[in-house]
């Protein structure tokens, strides 16, 4: 047997007007949490190719960035750094030329070098206004020779803040590592 019970007239419009007022609010609360129209459009006009996530990420493709920013992800201008070998490399140690671009502005990148797996010297050069540094050349060089010993050299950095607002602060920026043994004459 079932029982049912009619529904006033006021009180089918007293839920109406409840349940349309919290459509409304959660639709605000989409647009100032859930939803970035702004941040997405970041990634349009084939933008999305010079443009990293928080993880220092490039996006694959358009799609990726949207969804990211869409969800307010945050969105930074690509960020590098480039470690390379110098043409000419010593008997024994390493020369390399550290260079960055979208880096924060009077930041520190530090090159580090290593011999046999042990950090043994560190440059540190400044990131100049426009976010770029380098190129510079930065070596360790001994003497005698010892045929074998194993040099690496790598740099990290900061990216300059984010492009989307609030603005963040930038993420951590590594370079590739260049690794050379020893040949001596």
């Amino acid at each position: 047997m079932h029982i049912s019970t009619p529904i006033k007239p006021g009180l089918a419009v007293a839920l109406v007007a409840t349940f349309v007022a919290c459509l409304v609010l959660a639709g605000g609360a989409r647009a100032a949490g859930g939803g970035n129209a702004v941040n997405a459009k970041l990634c349009q006009k084939g933008n999305w190719s010079k443009l990293m996530d928080s993880s220092a990420h490039q996006f694959a493709n358009e799609d990726a960035c949207v969804s990211y920013a869409a969800h307010d992800g945050t969105i930074y201008a690509v960020a590098k750094l480039n470690v390379v070998a110098c043409d000419n490399q010593p008997y024994d140690g390493i020369c390399v030329n550290t260079s960055g671009s979208g880096l924060a502005p009077g930041s520190v990148v530090t090159t580090a070098l290593s011999k046999n797996g042990s950090e043994i010297s560190w440059d540190f050069p400044i990131v100049q206004g426009d976010g770029t540094v380098g190129p510079s050349p930065f070596g360790h060089f001994e003497l005698p020779c010892v045929a074998g010993n194993a040099y690496s050299a790598s740099a990290t950095g900061t990216s300059a803040d984010s492009l989307t607002s609030p603005s963040a602060p930038g993420v951590p920026i590594t370079s590739s590592t260049v690794e050379r043994t020893s040949a001596c004459p």
